[in-house]
Order: C-alpha cells, then structure tokens, then sequence
C-alpha cells in the first residue's frame, strides 16, 4: 500500500514537472524531458517524492508517463490539423469559386 502510494505521488511529480511546455524545450544535444530519462531525472531529483520511489521503480514509471503524453500530444496534434483540413474541404465559398470540372480538355477548332 505504501509503494503504491509513493508510485501515485511520484505520478503527480511527472505531472507537475513534465509539463508541456516543459517538455518541448530540447537541450542543445536534443533532448527533452520526454525523451531522456537522465535529463528528467536531473528536474525531478531535488522532490523529496523522487527518493521515495525505489530506484529501479522511476524509470519505468516515468517512461510510461511519457510514452503517454507524447501519444496524447500527438493525438491532439492529428486532431487539430484533422480540423483544419476538414474547414478547407468544406467551405463553401472556395467551392463556388471554383470553375466546373469536365472530363474533357478543351477542344481546337
């Protein structure tokens, strides 16, 4: 019951530290804290709640917890430019601009 306590609160931790924002300003050897467990490691050390995760614990928790953001940004991603391309398809006042299409080039006389 403690660990699963400890585990619960060192979550929180990735969440609070792990942020978005957080996440995407890259080093100069491009590594972000979802990327680079030693480089997340580094942020989240000074918590009293890192220490009290076994060791061999962290690092798994914190890559299922980036694995999951990373998805959760890229899904929201997708749906952002989904709606977008889904704006331009259907507008109708592009559509009416456009001439008819027809088969058939135009013809010499």
């Amino acid at each position: 019951m403690l660990q699963e306590r400890c585990a619960h609160e060192f979550r929180a931790l990735l969440a609070e530290v792990l942020t978005s924002e957080a996440a995407s300003q890259e080093t100069e050897d491009g590594k972000t804290l979802l990327n680079s467990w030693s480089t997340a490691k580094r942020r989240l050390k000074s918590d009293p709640r890192y220490n009290k995760v076994p060791r061999k614990e962290r690092e798994a928790l914190w890559r299922r917890y980036a694995e999951d953001m990373v998805r959760r940004q890229k899904s929201a991603h997708d749906s952002r430019e989904e709606k977008h391309t889904d704006a331009k398809g259907r507008n109708p006042l592009e559509s009416s601009k456009l001439p008819p299409e027809s088969g058939r080039s135009h013809e010499r006389r």
